[in-house]
């Protein structure tokens, strides 16, 4: 799947939401509890490093190579 900028950034809300307490996982009304699945931010956290990762791969981005030269036969 490609992923984009976007939802690099959908994921680092999720992950700050989370930490802040922003995102609620249960709702009491007329009685009735509705409890929802909590996100895990492991989870999270391991979908942020694939998403920039596969952006960072996307872009053409290289790593730097240095190459050393001496004049000793090295």
């Amino acid at each position: 799947m490609a992923y984009t900028t976007d939802d690099l950034a959908k994921v680092r809300q999720a992950i700050l939401d989370l930490a802040a307490g922003n995102r609620a996982t249960m709702v009491t009304k007329d009685g009735r509890t509705m409890q929802y699945a909590r996100a895990d931010i492991d989870k999270l956290r391991s979908l942020e490093r694939t998403i920039a990762g596969d952006l960072q791969t996307t872009t053409g981005r290289r790593s730097r190579t240095r190459y050393t030269v001496t004049s000793k036969g090295l």
